[in-house]
């Protein structure tokens, strides 16, 4: 439980920073329409407490659907998950298996040879993709799976995004 607060509060602080800069815009523009006057003030607050309030409903909104996404696939749910890299181990599934399940989905595309296999994964219905490699090791029977996102989804709605893909990924090689 300690995980899933120290994630809301990550979720939360990056939320109300987002809003900083338009907080300080109205401000301002509030200020140079009236002057310094409390309607201007009162108008701003108000602003500030209802995106305050959106921000706490969003995190544990996000929180919740994060949650959902790894249920029953044994991927823990922590602060963790909102970083841009994200791994997972998944065992007894043979290569050739593997292979054939990443080549088989429609998100995966640019699929290299070899071990490790490379590919672009589209989490959404967009352009917008991610790298994502699992590495083979055949004594342990192992597939490693490792997504990047390099920062392009991790921000506004989409945080979290990769870990939503890694879930993806995890649940197309087990068959599910």
């Amino acid at each position: 439980m300690a995980h899933r607060r120290r994630l809301f509060a990550r979720l939360l602080r990056r939320s109300l920073a987002d809003f900083v800069p338009l907080m300080l815009g109205m401000y301002v523009i509030g200020f140079i329409d009236r002057g310094l006057a409390w309607s201007a003030v009162r108008e701003a607050t108000g602003v500030a407490v209802v995106w305050t309030l959106a921000s706490l409903l969003w995190a544990v909104w996000r929180i919740r659907s994060l949650a959902r996404r790894a249920h029953g696939l044994g991927i823990e749910v922590t602060e963790k998950i909102l970083d841009d890299t994200q791994t997972h181990t998944v065992t007894g599934i043979p290569f050739d298996r593997v292979r054939a399940r990443l080549e088989a989905a429609r998100r995966a595309t640019d699929l290299t040879g070899g071990n490790p296999l490379r590919f672009r994964w589209h989490p959404y219905r967009t352009r917008v993709s991610v790298q994502g490699e699992v590495a083979y090791d055949v004594i342990a029977g192992e597939a490693h799976v490792e997504v990047r996102t390099s920062g392009n989804l991790e921000n506004g709605f989409f945080r979290g995004a990769g870990f939503t893909v890694l879930c993806q990924i995890v649940r197309t090689l087990e068959g599910r």
